[in-house]
């Protein structure tokens, strides 16, 4: 897919997994579906791994998370705006920089700037597609590859292939 003239990736979910670069950090592993070995884990806090592990599992809370409220809010109380994707657009000084999409009624669209882990989370609770522009996937996929986290991760991933399976074998947080 082609945005503001950057080709972007579509990704998927593979799992969330304990991360070993710290104490409640957790990988958010993004594959490329249309090349499943090549994937990308980005470090995410406790919180934001137990939204989009709840999501994945469907094991939602009584009430709404922040996410599922900002979904609700455009999707049941704002009429005609939707949200069409969400993407993974930047990296700067150690830092990934996200933005969901959202169609207005006129057919024009503006983006809200957003942490990943949370535009993920919503990009899940919406059923919409995450794009990740994709000279930076490469580029970041290059630099992981070296990263324990990583080299962990590579025969589960390279095994699943083509069937993302969200939550295989991870090690969830307690809900």
């Amino acid at each position: 897919m082609r945005i503001n003239d950057i080709e972007y990736l579509e990704v998927t979910v593979f799992d969330v997994r304990s991360s070993s670069q710290a104490m409640d950090a957790f990988s958010m592993i993004l594959v490329d579906r249309s090349n499943p070995t090549h994937y990308l884990p980005i470090i995410i806090g406790l919180n934001e791994a137990r939204a989009i592990l709840g999501e994945l599992h469907g094991r939602l809370p009584q009430r709404p998370l922040t996410h599922a409220l900002f979904v609700d809010l455009i999707a049941n109380n704002i009429p005609d705006y939707h949200i069409e994707f969400v993407s993974i657009n930047e990296f700067s000084q150690g830092i990934y920089y996200a933005s969901i999409v959202i169609r207005t009624p006129t057919d024009t669209f503006f983006e809200v700037d957003a942490r990943p882990s949370d535009a993920v989370a919503i990009a899940l609770c919406a059923g919409v597609s995450i794009y990740f522009n994709q000279h930076l996937f490469e580029e970041q996929m290059q630099i992981a590859a070296k990263s324990p986290d990583y080299q962990e991760n590579a025969s589960d991933v390279g095994e699943a292939g083509a069937r993302p399976t969200a939550g295989a074998g991870s090690s969830q947080p307690e809900w």
